[in-house]
């Protein structure tokens, strides 16, 4: 009994030297995508739910280790504030919201040194999306929004864009980039509101075939209904690898709460008729779609991370065809 006791002790004492590590450091990863539709090689750095995670001064450890992957674009998928810690501020504070604006720090400085590195795009999480549903902190949003865009990150609010369009010799990448950002129905606890094609396409209308469609999005939910919508690749985050992550399995808490989410961190692989969510197979006959969900960067109300460290995404997207020369 005394043996059994001290092995639970020491495995606990091991996962909280784990959490501890896991909560301050960050890792990069790479996906590669190819598609016929994609003109030229494209480097994306996609980051998600920073929740003011503080990496280095100013998140200078972390804004450094994104511009050493040179990418050509910078996608933020949503969540870089702790929409608890403006309700707090709200209460506390009874001047105008620039009086006391410390909830959005750390995100602020990133921004700021993002911008430095390449063009950033940016879609609103549930965490910025509610402080448009309550009266007392829309002027918390309107102060959000005016920071960023004044430091120049670019909203994609239910808004497509050519990213490289007017950029000498840049015009030819094939790439179209959608933002969507759901409305707070559908980050809902303990259900999952059911997202038709119709509503999509009454949000964001419907894409162009023509080009090779990035749809960057929060949730991963609904990546089968992103696809039948006709995305080529969805960047989403929100799901924070799971928390904990096992081998073979993925992360293990979902955001409604739920045990073993389906769509955690890592890349997937959807064809709309096809059985498995997760494979590439199948009839030809069907929409094919890649999703890339970032395990995130910070956490809130759970700090917890368990063979989970923060991610910093790179996506690799390539004309398909012969290998490309590694680049640097």
């Amino acid at each position: 009994m005394v043996k059994f006791a001290i092995a639970i002790l020491l495995a606990a004492l091991f996962f909280i030297a784990v959490m501890v590590i896991d909560n301050h450091r960050f890792v990069v990863r790479r996906y590669h995508v190819r598609s016929r539709a994609v003109k030229r090689p494209v480097r994306i750095v996609f980051i998600a739910d920073l929740h003011e995670k503080d990496y280095g001064n100013g998140n200078e450890e972390l804004a450094e280790a994104i511009a050493e992957q040179h990418p050509d674009l910078i996608l933020v998928g949503g969540d870089l504030i702790v929409s608890s810690k403006v309700w707090s501020n709200s209460r506390k504070n009874s001047g105008p919201a620039e009086s006391g604006a410390e909830w959005m720090k750390n995100s602020a400085a990133l921004m700021k040194r993002l911008v430095r590195i390449c063009p950033v795009r940016f879609v609103r999480g549930n965490h910025e999306i509610r402080l448009t549903y309550y009266e007392e902190l829309r002027e918390y949003d309107a102060l959000f929004r005016k920071e960023m865009e004044s430091i120049g990150a670019v909203f994609l609010e239910n808004r497509r864009e050519d990213p490289f369009s007017g950029n000498a010799g840049n015009e030819d990448s094939g790439i179209r980039l959608q933002g969507l950002e759901l409305p707070m129905r559908f980050y809902e606890k303990f259900k999952k509101t059911g997202l038709s094609r119709e509503e999509l396409e009454s949000l964001i209308g419907r894409p162009d075939p023509s080009y090779y469609t990035i749809l960057l999005t929060h949730t991963p939910v609904y990546f089968e209904e992103y696809v039948r919508w006709g995305a080529d690749l969805s960047l989403c985050g929100h799901v924070h690898g799971g928390l904990m992550r096992l081998p073979l399995i993925g992360g293990v808490m979902g955001t409604r709460p739920n045990l073993f989410p389906k769509y955690s961190g890592g890349q997937y692989f959807y064809e709309a008729g096809a059985k498995s969510p997760r494979g590439e197979g199948g009839s030809d006959s069907g929409k094919r779609g890649t999703m890339v969900v970032t395990c995130g960067l910070g956490m809130h109300t759970l700090p917890i991370r368990i063979f989970n460290p923060g991610e910093i995404s790179v996506i690799e997207l390539e004309p398909d065809g012969p290998p490309c020369e590694e680049r640097s």
